[in-house]
């Protein structure tokens, strides 16, 4: 019998998007991650992180994305497990910044030529759509100019992706943003009531809020600001900020799409006997076993957090821990539940988690596998998973 996966796109549904780093096939150990260790039951849509451009083209990252059998062929063969499920292609990324974006956005004529060869790349590897991840536009060495540009670019892939749909029958390609949640680049690279409507759908960054690049310890997905903040800025840096904002700019509800963290973000203390929010700090904490990146810490990586002395922050509903010179703020099944409760309870269109190969993925913990994506799923789409309580 076939399965039923009405659950994912009947009407008013919520949606759960899932990024996939491409990066993590070449981690270390039980690290190591491909498509195949992706469960397509628990997402409505996965994100394929990230191809390049080239010019007027999108590229490849990663050697074997394109070959046959490649990653990008292996990420698609997953509709065969979940047909409902959609699957696009992010473009971008922090890493390669503003530069590659510069030229295509320049003028009429390169938006245009970028949005046809856009939608063939995506049509001859078989994804759903694109996820436009300029990381930041009129920012990181992008001029001022190309704030209306990029306003512009994101206007004619959507009427590119539309015509093409009309023209072929195809179903269109769905256009979305990951869009950045605090003032200062949304006030650098966007016109928020003009890119609004050219979105199917903005997948909200609302994480990192704070990380290694300050020298004080804090919270990177708080909900609520904490009892610390004293200025308005200090006090936009959490998730309700950015989703009120982004209301606020007019995004319907069922468009925006809350961003979850399955990473810790950590930090080397200056002092081992401050250990509190916003203690000294001197850069990222060590990196972990099997993610190897200062200052970022896996939820899998469990023994990071094993005989660690554990707290909670009540007014931003978020934990943290602690050992020796090293802290980690983090979230776990209980923080993460109450987090998809807000997104629920506020009545938008889901949530979206970065990144699946930082959730347990394999059970180590001995919670089962999946067990943060999972608790999401419970709340978002009412998907019962009977997951017993964490280990980690």
């Amino acid at each position: 019998m076939k399965p039923n996966y009405c659950f994912v796109f009947c009407a008013g549904q919520k949606k759960m998007f899932c990024y996939f780093n491409s990066e993590s096939q070449y981690r270390n150990g039980i690290g190591t991650f491909v498509p195949e260790d992706i469960d397509a039951s628990l997402c409505t849509h996965i994100v394929y992180a990230f191809a390049n451009v080239s010019g007027l083209e999108l590229t490849n990252t990663n050697w074997n994305d394109q070959i046959p059998g490649g990653l990008y062929e292996r990420t698609v063969a997953l509709k065969r497990i979940n047909p409902d499920l959609k699957i696009l292609l992010a473009v971008g990324g922090w890493e390669i910044g503003s530069d590659p974006f510069r030229e295509l956005a320049s003028t009429w004529q390169t938006r245009n030529q970028f949005a046809k060869n856009v939608i063939k790349y995506l049509r001859k590897y078989g994804f759903d759509g694109l996820d436009m991840d300029w990381e930041f536009p009129a920012a990181r060495g992008s001029p001022p100019g190309d704030k209306r540009k990029f306003t512009d670019l994101m206007r004619q892939l959507q009427s590119e992706f539309t015509k093409e749909a009309a023209e072929t029958g195809n179903d269109k390609l769905l256009l979305t943003l990951a869009a950045a949640s605090g003032t200062f680049y949304i006030n650098l690279s966007y016109e928020p009531r003009q890119l609004i409507p050219t979105l199917d759908y903005m997948l909200l960054m609302s994480y990192n809020y704070h990380g290694n690049w300050e020298n004080t310890t804090g919270h990177h997905t708080g909900l609520w600001p904490n009892n610390i903040d004293q200025t308005r800025k200090e006090r936009e840096l959490n998730i309700n900020w950015s989703v009120d904002y982004w209301l606020n700019q007019g995004i319907p509800k069922e468009k925006l799409i809350m961003g979850l963290s399955a990473y810790g973000m950590s930090y080397t203390l200056n002092f081992t006997n401050q250990n509190q929010v916003g203690a000294p700090a001197q850069s990222g904490g060590r990196p972990g076993a099997y993610t190897d990146e200062a200052g970022i810490l896996s939820y899998f990586e469990a023994n990071s957090y094993k005989g660690w002395n554990r707290r909670y922050i009540p007014e931003q509903d978020s934990p943290y821990a602690f050992r020796g010179d090293q802290w980690v703020g983090y979230d776990d099944k209980a923080s993460l539940e109450i987090k998809a409760n807000y997104a629920r309870d506020r009545d938008l269109g889901g949530a979206m988690l970065w990144s699946v190969e930082t959730d347990d993925f394999t059970g180590s913990c001995g919670d089962g596998r999946y067990p943060l994506l999972k608790t999401v799923n419970n709340i978002i789409r009412n998907k019962q998973t009977g997951e017993k309580s964490s280990n980690c």
